[in-house]
C-alpha cells in the first residue's frame, strides 16, 4: 500500500513538473514574435497587459474569468490593459499563441513580451500577483 502511494506521489510530481516546463516553453516560444504581433496593435505602450483568449460559448469565461478581469481593472485602472481575443473568430491567432483551451490568459510586460501563461481560469489574486512580479 505504501509503495503504491509513493508511486502515485512520484507520478503526480512528474506531471506537475512537465506542466511547469511546458508553460515556460510556451512563454519562451511566443516571446519571439509577440511584441510585433497584430493582436497587440492596440496595446498601450509602457503598460502591462493581459491577452485574454475567450469564446462566446465558454461558460467559465463568462462566469469566472471575465468577473476576475473586471475586478482587476476596477482595482488597477489604467495601470493594466486587457486585450480580449475571440479564439473562435481568430483561430490563426489562437493557434499562433498556442491556445489549447479557453480561457487562456497571457501576462505581458510593459514591452509587450509574454511573461506568464494561465490555461483555465485565473483568479484576480493570481493575476495581481503575476502583474506585480513584473
Amino acid at each position: 500500500m505504501i509503495e503504491r502511494l509513493l508511486i502515485l506521489a512520484v507520478l503526480a510530481a512528474l506531471v506537475a513538473l512537465a506542466y511547469t516546463v511546458f508553460r515556460r516553453w510556451q512563454v519562451m516560444r511566443v516571446a519571439r514574435f509577440a511584441p510585433g504581433d497584430p493582436l497587440l496593435a492596440a496595446r498601450r505602450p509602457d503598460t502591462p497587459a493581459i491577452l485574454y483568449f475567450t469564446a462566446p460559448t465558454c461558460a467559465p469565461c463568462r462566469m469566472r474569468q471575465r468577473p476576475a478581469l473586471a475586478r482587476l481593472l476596477d482595482e488597477w485602472g489604467d495601470r493594466v490593459q486587457v486585450i480580449e481575443v475571440n479564439a473562435l473568430d481568430q483561430t490563426d491567432a489562437a493557434t499562433r499563441w498556442g491556445v489549447l483551451s479557453v480561457p487562456t490568459t497571457f501576462i505581458l510586460d510593459r514591452q509587450g513580451r509574454p511573461r506568464q501563461v494561465n490555461y483555465g481560469v485565473a483568479g484576480t489574486d493570481k493575476l495581481k500577483g503575476q502583474l506585480a512580479g513584473l
